[in-house]
């Protein structure tokens, strides 16, 4: 029966109560009351207040110590002191045993580590397997058996992360410490390198055997371009797994992923066409950038320029104006079953550029209805990679006539719709940069001139290197490049003022 007394594990509390049954004043485990010392023995516990005499009243007319005043409060800044700092975990860290968990790959441990990747591409326990990791002297041979027993990119994961752990414990180590790199950087710079010695292979190979026809048949591949084949697609995910889980850095990533896309010569479809997923997949990583989005546009508009500059219809790399970034947008077309009739209409049957352009042309809209910002027209001043104007001058077509799969139906007409809308919020952008924000165009009033002058300055105050000092770079030349403007608006001259 006693066992109703004890309350059951819904209504137990998460938590022991401190202060022990109710009533009973709650006791510590060095309380002065449980010190059996001569005085407490024979007299008993006699509490001793601070303050003698007057327990209750204001203590104006008690004499205190300054002196064991001031040392108090010493004691308390100091306890404050240690309790608000962290302490100092470096020691504790848990020690990374070198010889026992982590052996040197060499010539003779080949069979050692044919075993232990298959092991690892299996099912067997992590556990076991970081009993003895292999560690190769250069980081990146790591990736090629990586790919060659194509492990688990998961597992792929924790082999790199292990390798990590056993290169800061050696630099943790070591007497002399060096500047510690960031591991995110360093693993970003490896596995793009050797992602990119893979691709310049197959590069190569398609350079080789290049035809001019888009159905032509292609030359045998041979054994070295096949394993450059495999090693890209095993390490292609596996980069992705890693640039989702906070291993790599992203913008260097990034960076580099449209970097290779603008290394691709001009013909090179196949190439292209190798590549394409591999954009798709970083597409709503490309959006969240404004610097990365135009560059991005800039490289789909360039290739989507010349698969239709073929002599019926001319692109709009030429001259500029802000007010005629895009084309007129045609009407809305009546839902068919079929592909609406565009300059593309000619490569949906081919097979070697219909991935092309719908790759390309569903990356450039997905800029426009994630990141329009970095379609808007302006003009640089340092920045040679974006240039003065706007990606889609050079477009022939509205981005929203571009191709996109799926036919002509209603899903296809509301997102067609949905870029108009857009492009137009992209002229009026383009058109306000290029009269640079001004309410009339000419700056026929004062306020025009007043706003025009205003930016003047800040563009040259922007253009100006404060760092340097020359002829041509000075203040004398700062102060006449803002001030040396001849007259105003009124027909006066400028008041130049020296501050």
């Amino acid at each position: 029966m006693a066992a109703f007394g004890i309350l059951s594990y819904e209504h137990r509390p998460l938590k022991r109560p401190r202060l022990g049954p109710p009533d009973v004043y709650p006791q510590d485990p060095k309380q002065k009351e449980d010190e059996l010392t001569a005085l407490n023995v024979k007299q008993g516990f006699n509490n001793q207040p601070a303050v003698s005499g007057d327990e209750h009243g204001s203590a104006k007319n008690v004499n205190f110590n300054p002196s064991k005043i001031s040392s108090n409060f010493s004691s308390i800044i100091a306890e404050k002191l240690r309790c608000n700092t962290f302490p100092d975990t470096g020691k504790r860290k848990p020690q990374v045993n070198q010889k026992d968990n982590f052996w040197l790959v060499t010539a003779r441990s080949q069979s050692s580590i044919t075993n232990w990747f298959m092991d690892l591409a299996g099912t067997k326990p992590l556990t076991h397997l970081a009993k003895k990791v292999p560690i190769f002297s250069k980081k990146e041979e790591v990736f090629g058996y990586l790919a060659k027993y194509v492990v688990p990119v998961m597992r792929a994961a924790w082999l790199l992360k292990m390798t990590c752990a056993y290169h800061a414990a050696i630099t943790e180590t070591k007497v002399k410490k060096r500047h510690v790199i960031d591991p995110c950087i360093e693993w970003t710079q490896i596995i793009t390198k050797y992602l990119w010695e893979q691709l310049q292979k197959i590069a190569e190979f398609y350079r080789l055997t290049s035809s001019s026809g888009c159905g032509s048949p292609t030359a045998s591949i041979t054994s070295e371009v096949d394993q450059a084949v495999k090693q890209w697609e095993y390490n292609e995910k596996l980069s992705l797994f890693m640039f989702q889980d906070g291993m790599l850095d992203r913008h260097e990533f990034l960076t580099w992923v449209l970097e290779c896309f603008e290394k691709i010569r001009p013909g090179e479809d196949e190439l292209l066409k190798l590549l394409l997923p591999l954009l798709l997949q970083y597409s709503a990583e490309f959006v969240q950038s404004a610097y990365l989005s135009r560059r991005l546009a800039y490289f789909c508009a360039r290739r989507l320029a010349l698969l239709l500059n073929d002599g019926t219809v001319g692109t709009g790399a030429g001259g500029h104006t802000a007010g005629n970034a895009l084309p007129a947008t045609p009407t809305s077309q009546t839902p068919t079953g079929n592909q609406p009739q565009t300059p593309f209409t000619d490569f949906y049957i081919c097979h070697q550029h219909r991935p092309v352009v719908y790759g390309l042309s569903c990356m450039l809209q997905s800029i426009i209805l994630c990141c329009p910002s970095a379609l808007v027209w302006h003009y640089s001043l340092t920045d040679s990679r974006n240039k003065t104007g706007s990606p889609l001058d050079l477009l022939p077509i509205a981005p929203s006539n571009l191709p996109m799969p799926g036919g002509n139906d209603t899903f296809t007409q509301q997102v067609r719709a949905k870029l108009r809308e857009i492009e137009q919020q992209i002229k009026e952008r383009g058109q306000a940069v290029e009269v640079r924000w001004s309410f009339d165009k000419c700056q026929e009033t004062t306020a025009g001139f007043t706003i025009g002058r205003i930016l003047h300055t800040l563009e040259v105050l922007d253009s100006h290197t404060f760092e340097k000092l020359d002829f041509n770079n000075s203040l004398d030349s700062l102060y006449n490049r803002i001030f040396g403007l001849g007259q105003s608006k009124d027909g006066h001259e400028c008041i130049q003022h020296r501050y």
